[in-house]
Order: structure tokens, then C-alpha cells, then sequence
């Protein structure tokens, strides 16, 4: 595939190189001919090779419609939501054609990997506009369940503007309803302690919302200001589940820092309990939301 193309509806892209996977699908860097524009063409294979197992074919097509219509839903109510350029199915596959970049995740592994803090005004400008994202998909009522700096990607000239992606495990919650049990998914180093209901992990009685964006952005701005996450020098995922579920009788400890609106709304996210927790409206007005960098 790579040096390759793949035509989606008539537009012929011209394949670069491989960035990432999923169970079931592939992701490329691509180029749009006609503009120069570079983009990330997500690939679902709906094949799951046996004739005798439809069930898994079903649930990928379903899969790749469930992301392909929450995107196209949220694009006109999102500005943060990653663009979709073009996309197509078949039989065999579902393709998505996206806008393209960095993820925050690279840039956090370039500063660890050259030991220098990531500067608090670009922390500041990257936190701002993951709120300001979270808190439209709040509002048109979407929970979106994996919030991780791997899944915010950086665009623009400059790679200053931030755009989220994968909504593969995100849902909509009915007017009125902040939460629902869901069997937990998620990233063990950023899910919130109500999605973990016992010592060895998630399980039927998970409870994921609104609340569990709002602590995932916390570690995340943690990780951007010190350079490490809360749970990260823990040994193992069944280490961290453990600590998350015996979270009720303490809380993250926030280290030290010169900012104390910084240290004060780190101690609002990452709170064990979910209703004493900010809200994403109440984050768009905390003093450190609104400080001048």
C-alpha cells in the first residue's frame, strides 16, 4: 500500500507511509493530488476471513458507520472536531479520509526525550483548546470515553491548533443524564476511578460520563506540566486499577508548582469523586482557563 494510491470516490490519493492501527483497521499518511494537502486515511476492513463468522463483520460495519455519522454530526457543532474530507465503503471495507498531523503525544515524547519541560504557555494554549473541544461535545450531549493526548492531533501551519479524533468508543447520553454503566473501555492511565469497579479492573458496573472526560483532561494537564502522569511509575495495569479503586479514601497528591490556579483546577479534575468534580462549563471560567499567557 505505501508509495502506492487508493482512489475514494474518484479522488486518487497517493499513499506515504503507515501511522498507526487498530484492532481491525489501518490509518496512512496520504496526499491529496489535487491540493498538496496531506491527510490520514483510515482503513476498516470488514473481512473478518471465515464465511462462518458473520457476527464480526456486522459489528465492524457498524463500527465504522457509528464513527463515520458521530463525525459528520459533530462537525457543524464542533470546531475541534477532526475534519472529515472524503469517505466510501464497500463490502470488503470503510474508508475515512481526515485531516492530518502530530499528535499531542509526540510532541510531550519530543520534550521527555530532549528533558525539557513543555513551556507553560504552550501547556496553557493546548489544555484551553481540549476543554473548549470537550465542552462542545458535552453540549451536543456525546461522552467520548478515551480522552488521551494520542488522541488529540496538532494542524495548522504552525501545529498550534489542536483537533480530536476517534470517537470509536464515545456514545450520547439522553438530555438530562451526565452517565450511564457501560462496560469499561479506555486507557488505564487516564480513566476515572467510577470506571473502575473492582480491584482487577472494569467490569459491567462501570460508570463513565461526562465526569470521566473532565478527569481525563486532568491527567492529561498533569502530564503536560510535570512530565509524567499520576499512575505512570506504577508497575503494571492491575497495579493502577488497585490504586483507582481504593482512590475514595484519598486523592492524587498534585506536586508543587508556582501557578496555583494551575495547581488548584489539577486538584478540581482529579478528584475521586465525580459529583465534587468540575463540570467543563465550570472549567471555561476558573481562574487558570482564563489567564493571560
Amino acid at each position: 500500500m505505501v508509495g502506492g494510491r487508493i482512489v475514494v470516490r474518484g479522488v486518487p490519493y497517493q499513499i506515504e507511509r503507515s501511522i498507526g492501527h487498530g484492532l481491525h483497521s489501518l490509518v496512512y499518511g496520504a496526499r491529496d493530488p489535487h491540493t498538496g494537502r496531506p491527510v490520514a486515511i483510515k482503513i476498516i476492513n470488514f473481512d473478518h476471513g471465515s464465511h462462518d463468522v458473520k457476527a464480526h463483520t456486522e459489528s465492524r460495519r457498524q463500527s465504522y458507520w457509528k464513527e463515520i455519522n458521530i463525525l459528520l454530526h459533530l462537525q457543524p457543532l464542533n470546531p475541534y472536531i477532526v475534519r472529515v474530507l472524503n469517505h466510501d465503503y464497500n463490502n470488503r471495507r470503510g474508508i475515512i479520509v481526515m485531516e492530518r498531523g502530530t499528535t499531542v503525544r509526540d510532541t510531550l515524547t519530543r520534550h521527555m526525550l530532549s528533558k525539557t519541560p513543555m513551556p507553560p504557555s504552550v501547556v496553557h494554549r493546548f489544555w484551553t483548546q481540549m476543554v473548549e473541544a470537550i465542552y462542545y461535545l458535552h453540549r451536543a450531549g456525546f461522552v467520548h470515553g478515551d480522552i488521551k493526548p494520542e488522541n488529540f492531533i496538532q494542524v495548522g501551519p504552525d501545529g498550534t491548533s489542536l483537533r480530536l479524533i476517534d470517537m470509536g468508543i464515545s456514545f450520547h447520553l439522553p438530555p438530562n443524564v451526565t452517565s450511564r454503566l457501560k462496560t469499561g473501555v479506555g486507557t488505564p492511565d487516564y480513566v476515572a476511578p467510577e470506571m473502575v469497579c473492582s480491584g482487577s479492573g472494569f467490569g459491567s458496573h462501570s460508570r463513565c460520563g461526562y465526569s470521566a472526560d473532565v478527569w481525563a483532561l486532568g491527567v492529561i494537564l498533569f502530564e503536560m506540566t510535570y512530565g509524567y502522569r499520576p499512575l505512570q511509575k506504577m508497575r503494571d495495569n492491575t497495579a493502577k486499577f488497585k490504586f483507582l479503586n481504593r482512590l475514595r479514601q484519598r486523592e492524587i497528591p498534585i506536586p508543587r508548582h508556582p501557578d496555583m490556579n494551575l495547581r488548584n483546577v489539577l486538584g478540581r479534575c482529579l478528584t475521586s469523586n465525580r459529583r465534587r468534580r468540575l463540570t467543563v462549563q465550570q472549567l471555561l471560567k476558573h481562574p487558570y482557563f482564563t489567564e493571560e499567557f
